[in-house]
């Protein structure tokens, strides 16, 4: 039963962060030719926190993945 359950938490965090990760591959819009100090913000925030939640969907499939490992031990 305990190999069962890793291997479930571990399927589902690999799924979390697969999810979490094709959220950050939306596309973003596109700024006018000359963009005014509040765009340029705007845009350099939301690139800021694109990379904050790649690195999470990585953490969370690593984490998924070390679930798997642990149900094959």
């Amino acid at each position: 039963m305990r190999p069962l359950v890793f291997s479930g938490l571990g399927i589902a965090f690999l799924l979390m962060g697969a999810a979490l990760y094709a959220l950050t591959l939306g596309k973003s819009k596109p700024t006018p030719a000359n963009p005014n100090k509040a765009q340029l913000r705007e845009q350099a925030a939301l690139a800021q926190e694109m990379k904050k939640m790649r690195i999470a969907s990585a953490i969370t499939a690593l984490f998924g993945a070390i679930l798997i490992l642990l149900s094959f031990i």
